[in-house]
């Protein structure tokens, strides 16, 4: 098990290293960061105090601001120093959203034509292609020849997201295994880091996350579910339900879960999260839930629009949870990405 942390790159030194000790002492094994700006100026994010700020990779199509990967290649080498591998997202498709998140992808193709113009996946290939070549200002480590520290990359957070449309219609532009090959061409037939979709068209219930053009790319490594569901006693061993459906649709392909949560605004996450971890357990499927650190000022039962944070060093014993699922045994053989 592990956890996702949006924000990790624009913490303090301080409060990363508490972070990731506690989430080493409890058994964390995977986090996932992504390459993105971070606000800084003490900003107050979902729990999380921005001290530094991070520049977007890009500002301008096709030059690149080191200054953002160092961020991230600085917190990648303090989880590996603790034994905690990581998934880089290199893109959130927020971003095409066209909100406070908009970048030069969305200034230039928007979410209409992202996804089907060549100009767009010419630009995001050269984006990714930097993105492995880059050799890390802390950990002198070339990001592609890095599996030690890092177990995957993801095509980009969510992909389709932001229009739907695109993956219900079988991503007709082939964009989703066209970036995958982009990411093996560079990466090289044998490296050990895997290829993970990101959760393609974003929640499950869009139902996107195992279409064919996924499924049937034999580039592809590891499909990302991301599911936001009720509570337990609403949906009894609904995961263990859901996973036997997603193993089949997988078309062989690894399956976990790289996003999900507890409804804190209506349920209580000190029994939610072990009845719905123990769930995930007994359908074997590897996960990542979104564990961040308290601080600053924040209670995410009263955030409108993501109830789903729960802190370390709360009330809720993440370390029991992470010890359930390290004991449980796996629905595939995972050995040759984690061993």
């Amino acid at each position: 098990m592990g956890t996702n942390l949006y924000f990790l790159p624009g913490m303090s030194d301080q409060d990363q290293d508490t972070y990731i000790n506690d989430l080493a002492q409890y058994g964390a094994k995977v986090v996932r960061v992504w390459v993105n700006q971070q606000s800084g100026g003490g900003h107050c994010e979902k729990g999380s105090k921005l001290s530094v700020s991070v520049p977007p990779l890009e500002t301008t199509l096709g030059k690149f601001n080191n200054q953002t990967l160092d961020a991230v290649d600085k917190v990648v080498n303090k989880l590996s120093k603790k034994g905690i591998k990581a998934i880089i997202s290199p893109h959130d498709a927020n971003s095409l959203l066209g909100d406070y998140r908009k970048d030069v992808y969305s200034s230039k193709w928007s979410k209409t034509n992202f996804y089907s113009s060549k100009d767009a996946a010419d630009a995001y290939d050269k984006r990714i292609e930097y993105i492995l070549n880059y050799k890390g200002a802390t950990s002198g480590k070339v990001w592609k020849e890095w599996s030690d520290a890092i177990m995957a990359f993801d095509l980009q957070n969510e992909p389709m997201s932001p229009d739907t449309s695109v993956c219900k219609n079988n991503d007709k532009s082939g964009w989703l295994c066209g970036r995958a090959k982009k990411f093996r061409q560079v990466l090289g037939a044998d490296n050990k880091i895997q290829i993970a979709t990101g959760g393609i068209g974003g929640d499950i219930s869009h139902e996107c996350t195992f279409i064919k053009a996924a499924t049937s790319c034999a580039e592809i490594d590891l499909m990302a579910v991301h599911r936001y569901g009720g509570s337990e006693g609403s949906n009894p061993n609904q995961w263990a339900n859901s996973a036997k459906g997603w193993l089949q649709q997988s078309g062989g392909k690894l399956v976990f879960v790289e996003e999900w949560g507890v409804n804190t605004g209506s349920s209580n996450p000190k029994t939610e999260l072990p009845a719905q971890a123990n769930d995930l357990n007994k359908a074997g499927v590897p996960n990542l839930y979104w564990f961040p650190k308290k601080t600053c000022s924040y209670d995410p039962s009263k955030d409108s629009g993501d109830k789903f944070g729960i802190f370390v060093e709360g009330d809720t014993d993440i370390a029991a949870v992470m010890k359930g699922a390290s004991n449980a045994k796996a629905a595939q053989d995972w050995s040759k990405v984690m061993g």
